[in-house]
């Protein structure tokens, strides 16, 4: 497989020579599984949710969960990198905020994202393709009630005009979720129905400014755990890993996504092999903790707030130990 973009680049297969400088993999996971005893106490990195309010609005998808509030963690593992990683590999892209975190803010040379969902693919490839196109769609748009039925109504179209329907559905969903199922938002923000998730200039905004960066943004449609196979030998490489919520029998994956099923050991068992630094994200259960562990990775926790607005943690997972 080749992970090719718009502008027609690949997936780079190769890497630099591995170092032993803080954040590179040699020699830090030997021994570590002695270390990481079960029952050993996971490190929380902050005591502090973070307002999502203050960090940069860079993806027109509201995917469920996204990882907006996790940008500043994602921050400081690339700014503690003693290297700058030539390439982001994002899995499971989804809304692909931590890819366009990355390539926005200057972190990395170039990212590659992979999705399985047909639709959601589409969409990012006519986006990447022309997002001049798909803007000035937006733009134009009336968010009517008559309008909106009829655009989802219409599930035979391709291209951007299946690009534009996904994105609408996405955006006037209950919760951003399009599996199968999932319902039209009625209330919407402050009773304002549809209006409030569809802010035509703003999103229009967005899309332009991942157009401008459209050289530097590889999409590849498939299977994430394969991209990782393909990218694996690549020490130059930072891997962000943000799966289906279905590990340990959790059921939100499933209703969540339309394309939800993963095998989370075979997951553990590719980024065990990986030359390059990675993060990964998980819900806290004894089962994720214990495929970590086994393979000697790193384990910490951040807060979070639900969309109930509870307090709860998020469990990350790296190659190196992060920094508080």
């Amino acid at each position: 497989m080749t992970a090719a973009g718009a502008n027609g680049s690949t997936v780079n297969q190769s890497g630099k020579a591995a170092s032993n400088g803080k954040g590179r993999l040699t020699g830090e996971r030997a021994g570590a599984g002695d270390d990481l005893k079960a029952g050993r106490r996971i490190p929380i990195l902050s005591d502090k949710v973070v307002n999502v309010a203050s960090v940069p609005q860079r993806s027109p998808l509201r995917y469920p969960g996204g990882k907006t509030w996790l940008v500043p963690e994602i921050r400081k593992f690339l700014q503690g990198l003693d290297f700058r990683p030539e390439v982001f590999v994002e899995p499971f892209a989804g809304g692909g905020i931590a890819s366009l975190t990355a390539v926005m803010d200057d972190y990395v040379d170039r990212a590659v994202l992979c999705e399985k969902d047909p639709d959601v693919s589409n969409l990012w490839r006519c986006m990447l393709a022309d997002a001049e196109a798909l803007a000035r769609r937006v733009e134009r748009f009336a968010a009517t009630p008559e309008n909106v039925r009829a655009v989802i109504a219409d599930a035979g179209v391709s291209g951007m005009d299946a690009a534009f329907r996904t994105l609408l559905w996405n955006r006037i969903s209950r919760g951003g979720i399009m599996a199968k199922g999932a319902s039209v938002m009625k209330q919407g923000e402050n009773g304002k129905g549809i209006a409030s998730r569809w802010y035509a200039d703003t999103l229009a905004a967005r899309i332009r400014t991942i157009g401008r960066h459209a050289a530097r943004l590889s999409f590849f449609e498939g299977d994430g755990v394969g991209l990782v196979a393909l990218c694996r030998d690549s020490s130059s490489a930072a891997f962000f890993i943000d799966p289906p919520y279905t590990a340990a029998g959790k059921r939100a994956g499933r209703r969540l996504y339309t394309y939800n099923e993963i095998d989370h050991e075979v997951l553990f068992e590719r980024m065990s092999e990986v030359r390059g630094v990675f993060m990964m994200t998980y819900d806290e259960s004894p089962d994720v903790i214990e495929m970590a562990r086994r393979r000697g990775f790193h384990l910490a926790k951040v807060p979070m707030k639900s969309t109930h607005h509870a307090v709860m943690y998020e469990l990350l997972i790296s190659s190196h130990e992060l920094a508080p």
